[in-house]
């Protein structure tokens, strides 16, 4: 009986060997590009899709309430002496965090303002060599969204001149636009029009 339970044991023990080395295997590989990333604002009324078409084009979406706001909108750049970043592009990852601040201003019409945002951080890397990449960071407030580009340091990057920004605005429905004229010197002081978007 001894000799039979010992012999369990170590079959056992083998099995959570490889069942070990498996995991440690499967851990170590590259993690596969994700299909999308998105995220919520606080109250989860607004949120934002990002993604890659059949071509590796970059995109985002924004929703109010599950419906479109802005329709699937182009992101990337052209360069002066670089490949452009507009297609053959991959999800890398995505990172989220919670911000969530109030701050005393000494005027206007509210004294503490409340600075509560949900932030999604997609990253976004060449399929092929060079394998340069970028990060989207998005903003979403309960009221608002607002995204910048970041260019970590790399060396297949190691200057970023742009000649052209491809990021796109497209408004899914009819929409109201209140505006102002630019180029002259007094330019914020003149009355807002409002217009059909």
């Amino acid at each position: 009986m001894r000799f039979a339970c010992r012999h369990l044991e170590t079959r056992m023990l083998i099995r959570l060997f490889a069942l070990a080395t498996l995991c440690v295997s499967a851990a170590t590989q590259a993690a596969p590009a994700l299909p999308n990333a998105s995220h919520a604002s606080p109250d989860g009324r607004l949120s934002v899709v990002v993604t890659t078409d059949n071509n590796g084009r970059p995109s985002y979406s924004i929703l109010r309430g599950g419906r479109e706001v802005v329709a699937p909108s182009r992101l990337g750049f052209m360069f002066l002496d670089a490949p452009k970043f507009e297609r053959n592009m991959v999800i890398d990852g995505q990172r989220t965090r919670v911000f969530d601040q109030t701050w005393e201003q000494p005027w206007g019409e509210r004294r503490e303002v409340r600075n509560h945002y949900n932030e999604l951080r997609v990253t976004l890397s060449e399929k092929n060599p060079p394998r340069r990449g970028y990060d989207v960071v998005f903003r979403l407030f309960d009221d608002g969204v607002g995204f910048r580009y970041e260019f970590p340091d790399q060396p297949q990057l190691q200057h970023v001149r742009i000649s052209e920004e491809l990021t796109e605005f497209q408004i899914a429905d009819e929409a109201t636009a209140w505006w102002i004229p630019a180029g002259e010197w007094n330019r914020g002081e003149y009355l807002y029009h409002r217009t059909p978007l």
